[in-house]
């Protein structure tokens, strides 16, 4: 079954146009980053996917599902920034919150928990938190469902190395596992450290590329793609 797909993707605000038929899809679990420059509609791209903003035109199926029906976040979960979280709650608070919204097990928290590393900090208020903290919780909350597809938004970003290193060990552990994963990120010395499928986005048209295959890596490539780009 196709993971992801998605064509003839349009997506404007107002008369300014930021994704111009974008085409692409995932067939197998693989990791694969979304790389471009500020502004280029990475945000929108993966909001799109998700539900989150309307498209103009075009159809985005996501594990066979229409990306409009509900059943498809049975099988998905979308990582975005901290701003979902309740700064006097607890970790453990928001999780319980998803264990009952989606039907899981109690045991459920449990596991992610000690997966993701929060245990010691769960019952902890969030207010508490550094931001590595905060998005470990994101990570722990989308990892609820035992995603087949995990989306993440800047999961990188304004984190201490310590914590990107454990997050970046984290997303090759749910790959072994054969979760499949779309991650947009601007540290390309990670991504080289992550996956060498890159899906670049170029003035509102998307282009993948396997740096396995190149002598490149992701920060040439960046280069060599956007250099022209002010």
């Amino acid at each position: 079954m196709m993971i992801l797909s998605v064509e003839n993707l349009v997506k404007s605000y107002g008369k300014h146009s930021v994704l111009k038929g974008i085409n692409f899809s995932i067939e197998v679990p693989e990791v694969i980053a979304l790389v471009g420059p500020n502004g280029a509609g990475k945000s929108t791209l993966l909001n799109a996917i998700c539900n989150l903003i309307p498209i103009n035109e075009g159809t985005i199926r996501v594990l066979g599902f229409d990306h409009k029906d509900p059943k498809m976040f049975h099988h998905t979960s979308f990582l975005k920034d901290a701003t979902v979280l309740y700064p006097y709650l607890t970790g453990l608070d928001h999780l319980y919150f998803v264990q009952r919204i989606q039907k899981l097990s109690k045991t459920r928290v449990d596991e992610v928990t000690l997966k993701v590393g929060i245990k010691d900090y769960a019952s902890r208020k969030v207010s508490t938190y550094s931001t590595g903290m905060k998005q470990k919780l994101l990570l722990a909350m989308a990892l609820m469902n035992q995603p087949q597809l995990l989306i993440m938004d800047e999961p990188l970003n304004g984190l201490d190395p310590t914590s990107i290193i454990s997050t970046r060990n984290l997303i090759k552990e749910l790959h072994q596992e054969g979760t499949c994963i779309l991650l947009s990120s601007h540290t390309l010395s990670e991504i080289d450290l992550i996956t060498k499928k890159i899906l670049f986005l170029d003035q509102g048209k998307v282009y993948l590329e396997d740096l396995s295959l190149s002598t490149n890596n992701a920060e040439k490539s960046y280069l060599e793609r956007y250099q022209d780009v002010s």
